[in-house]
């Protein structure tokens, strides 16, 4: 009986930091095609260039979160602190990411 409440516990944390991490990813993207349709910043890596200028870079990302989430939610049945430990890694460096977009993009000339 415990261990079905702590695993059903431990279920709900590695959701939501999985639906955390799509959200950071998400986000990303977001602002990478917006700021770069709009002229206000150039996309830096060249793999990405075409695809963002192009209008083809959302859905892809959007398919690249979806399989992210589903091998991890996969992942997580057998193995749950290893799909924690990536789920939150990738979140930490997304988070990065988006702050260091900001920042490139709010920097004075």
């Amino acid at each position: 009986m415990r261990t079905r409440t702590l695993d059903h516990f431990n279920r709900g944390h590695i959701l939501f930091m999985l639906l955390l991490m799509a959200q950071f990813q998400l986000w990303d993207g977001i602002i990478t095609q917006v700021f770069v349709i709009n002229g206000l910043v150039k996309e830096a890596n060249p793999l990405m260039a075409p695809l963002v200028s192009g209008g083809s870079f959302l859905l892809i990302k959007l398919l690249g979160i979806a399989a992210i989430l589903l091998l991890l939610w996969i992942i997580s049945k057998r193995f749950p602190r290893i799909a924690m430990a990536a789920a939150s890694c990738i979140s930490m460096y997304y988070v990065a990411v988006i702050t260091w977009n900001f920042m490139v993009f709010f920097q004075p000339c």
